[in-house]
């Protein structure tokens, strides 16, 4: 292609590649972070010569030695790069509360925030003036309200003793990262009361504060004109309010695909432009003043929902294609939807990696680029429920582990059926403001619509099949997907590749042929794993170990225990750790004993039918845990058995060994004497998992003629000062020790069995400072790695030859 073809075909559309360029110079900047101010300055200066030299260049007769247009491109490039660099900057700035993370209680004065896109729930967001004096700029503080003595509201000036800490972060593949989304939000820091707040003024004047009165009145109406629990539906489906969601309704619509209909998202928009347009038609409106008033109204929409990045996409389309008529101009899709990315991205430079971002773009890319294409083969509503499909099942597939194929026939009555609903809630609600009879009136139908709509969701939810858990794809798979679903279409089409039918087909064989190939090779690449993996994943103060060997079965010794108030790590940690690596069924579950650090995330396990074959140690103490379990068990069909010392598993070229507990063991002996112990060895790789067995039972290991050497110790109970003895650490000789530990009150690990292992030479791995400990092993030579690699020198790959 010459360099005046380039040249047309960037000019065509400046803002889609403008766009790209940006999103291009946020992705180089979240990946390469600035570390200083004077360097943030020297690439502005840098920047602003670049846009001189092209506008130079652009007065200039004498061609330069880059076309302008690409100076001006590279200029968007690093100005994206700016921008999210921008927002590190201030993040790791001196005034802001990230300092003041972890380090105490401080008087702070601030203001109550409350997110229009968030209005109902629990979480109040606080924005400091001072901390004990120190003037603060960046970075809102989030509040619990039901931890608070009492009820604030948006625009409260307090003063209060708070403690400041950091959210929470990713500590297993498939986690939530709280920390990092709550960053993206500009929301650095969680607060916890320390003495009752003191309210010493209050903010009413702002926009900001009568949007939220607005909506507030908005959200009154409809508890008022709807029944419950379908005011929850129309929050939902109205302004953007999930908080109050029950879980079950969310499942369901997961299920089926139809997620997006509970979140604000450009269908919305284009039911709510419907409404307006009909509510003005009667009036004869010239159409420069009718626009005017929908713009109006689309505007103090997309502000009331929040600023969601899908709305504004939405909304800024259709007030250009509301406007170009007006102005005689005709809009280039491609171009508009680059406009309104662009704009998106500078409002919040992290949306780029919001799935939801993603999702609203790149679905309606494929019903642009596939709907023409699947038209001559399938109605119109399920052409468009395909492509879709076909734009959203990589993404979802990435963060969601689930491809929901019942979303394609779901779609084609839920979302008529939802333009209905609003209609009809809409116009409700506009007449609610008139009088609230009205509004009682017209939702009377909106209530039986709405239960129609869950009931419907609830039985396609039920039906087998519809949808399916899948492993999360890797990025390059998703990224190569994506471009054969973008670039397929264009082969049809005579005016965008303007070649010879002969070359066409050529070229189409060719993209087929590079698409089938890659396709194969993910398929082939797994036949040819010889890699033993071990996971000892982060579940805070318990033990939770996932093992995957080369023969494709699966392990998992323990669950952990609880995670917060109402929840086990079962749910927290180990499923999304097991959906995002698509097992479905582990094949080994052992339970080393009954205490609940490690037995209750089993539990959830059970529940979601993960567990093949359970398995505990022989004489285990029957306690309420236990009792469970076994019930469980029972209900869900798993085969239970008990294991005792001398007791082997063969799994191909893996020896799984059980050491403990004794074949004759005492009555009165305690449930971590009579944990089991594991001793798993690959060729000449060999690991020893202890579970909570204390220093009576090493002892008995001790005086056994037992080969309990081995490169990988997970040291017993959560390195107390109760286990790991000198005498047992120089028998075992690791290379590594592995400490399973979270938050407690018990001293765990024992500063004393710290410093033995320092003096043994032995590697201290934890999973509270490192997250999961992730080990992987071809037999002869291993590697050894902690989850967060960016907060501790440990977490850096170490590769050792195995030696015996």
């Amino acid at each position: 292609m010459s360099q005046e073809q380039i040249n047309r075909l960037i000019r065509k559309r400046p803002l889609l590649f403008a766009f790209l360029f940006f999103a291009g110079g946020i992705t180089l900047g979240y990946y390469v972070t600035l570390t200083s101010l004077l360097t943030f300055i020297i690439i502005n200066l840098l920047l602003a010569l670049i846009l001189i030299i092209y506008f130079m260049s652009e007065k200039s007769k004498v061609s330069p030695l880059l076309p302008p247009f690409f100076l001006c491109f590279l200029a968007v490039l690093l100005a994206g790069f700016l921008w999210i660099n921008w927002q590190e900057l201030k993040y790791q700035s001196r005034f802001s509360t990230v300092n003041f993370n972890d380090q105490g209680k401080y008087q702070v004065l601030g203001e109550i925030v409350v997110r229009l896109n968030a209005l109902q729930g629990n979480r109040l967001y606080l924005k400091p003036y001072y901390l004990d004096g120190f003037p603060i700029k960046y970075g809102l503080v989030q509040l619990e309200q039901r931890f608070l003595p009492g009820k604030l509201k948006a625009g409260d000036v307090i003063k209060a003793g708070l403690v400041l800490k950091t959210p929470y972060q990713q500590l297993n593949p498939g986690g939530f990262c709280s920390y990092r989304y709550l960053k993206k939000n500009g929301i650095y820091s969680r607060g916890y009361l320390e003495r009752d707040w003191e309210k010493v003024g209050e903010r009413k004047i702002g926009l900001n504060y009568l949007l939220i009165k607005l909506k507030e009145r908005l959200l009154t109406i409809i508890e008022l004109t709807i029944a419950q629990p379908y005011q929850q539906l129309l929050g939902a489906l109205l302004l953007g309010e999930r908080a109050d969601l029950p879980e079950e309704w969310r499942d369901n619509f997961s299920k089926i695909g139809l997620n997006h209909l509970l979140a604000i998202s450009g269908l919305h928009v284009g039911f709510i432009v419907i409404i307006f347009r009909a509510l003005l038609q009667p009036f004869q409106l010239k159409p420069v003043l009718q626009n005017s008033i929908i713009s109006l109204l689309l505007v103090l929409y997309i502000m009331l929902t929040g600023f969601r990045p899908a709305i504004i996409r939405a909304g800024l389309l259709a007030l250009a294609f509301f406007w170009a008529p007006v102005f005689k101009r005709c809009g280039d899709i491609y171009n508009l939807l680059g406009l309104t990315a662009f704009i998106n991205l500078l409002f919040n430079p992290y949306e780029l990696f919001n799935p939801g971002f993603q999702l609203s773009y790149l679905i309606l890319v494929m019903i642009i680029n596939w709907y023409w294409l699947l038209k001559d083969f399938l109605p119109s509503p399920l052409a468009v429920s395909v492509a879709a499909q076909l734009g959203s099942m990589p993404i979802t597939a990435y963060y969601f582990n689930s491809i929901a194929l019942s979303g394609i026939v779901a779609n084609i009555w839920a979302i008529p059926l939802t333009g209905l609903i609003v209609s009809l809630a809409m116009s409700g609600l506009l007449l609610s403001l008139i009088n609230p009879v009205f509004g009682w009136l017209v939702n009377r139908p909106v209530y039986l619509l709405s239960k129609l709509m869950l009931e419907g969701v609830e039985l396609m939810a039920a039906f087998p099949y519809g949808f399916f858990e899948v492993a999360a794809p890797a990025v390059l798979n998703c990224l190569f997907l994506y471009l054969f679903l973008l670039f397929f279409p264009f082969f049809y089409r005579k005016k965008i590749i303007p070649l010879h039918l002969t070359k066409r087909k050529r070229n189409f064989q060719l993209f087929s042929v590079a698409f089938l190939l890659f396709l194969l090779l993910n398929l082939m690449i797994p036949l040819f794993n010889n890699q033993l993996e071990v996971i000892f994943l982060a579940v805070g103060q318990g033990d939770s170990v996932f093992i995957d060997f080369p023969s494709g079965q699966t392990m998992l010794v323990d669950g952990g225990g609880m995670a917060g108030y109402d929840s086990s790590q079962g749910k927290r940690s180990i499923l999304p750790f097991l959906k995002k690596r698509g097992i479905k069924k582990l094949d080994l579950v052992f339970i080393t004993h009954f205490d609940t650090d490690h037995a209750l995330g089993i539990t959830d396990l059970l529940q979601d039918n993960r567990v093949g074959w359970l398995i505990f140690a022989s004489g285990f103490e029957r306690n309420q845990l236990a009792e469970k379990v076994l019930k469980l068990a029972a209900e869900k069909g798993v085969k239970v058995s008990t294991v005792q010392a001398g007791d082997r598993f063969q799994l191909n070229q893996s020896l799984l060994q059980v050491l403990n507990p004794e074949r004759e063991m005492p009555a009165n002996r305690s449930r971590n004497e009579n944990s089991i112990v594991l001793k798993l060895t690959y060729r000449n790789f060999s690991m020893l998992l202890t579970g909570d067995l204390e220093r009576e039972g090493e002892n008995r290991l001790l005086e056994q003629d037992l080969d309990l050497y081995c490169q990988i110790l997970k040291l017993g109970h959560h390195g107390s000062s109760s286990s790991s003895s000198l005498v047992f650490l120089q028998r075992v000789s690791p290379r590594e020790g592995i400490i399973s530990v979270g938050k407690n009150n018990y001293g765990h690990p024992a500063a004393a069995v710290l410093e033995q292992a320092e003096q043994l030479g032995i590697r201290i791995w934890r999973t509270d400072q490192q997250g999961a400990i992730m080990i992987r092993s071809n037999g002869f030579s291993y590697q050894i790695r902690g989850f967060r690699r960016n907060s501790n020198e440990r977490n850096i790959l170490r590769s050792f030859r195995v030696t015996r």
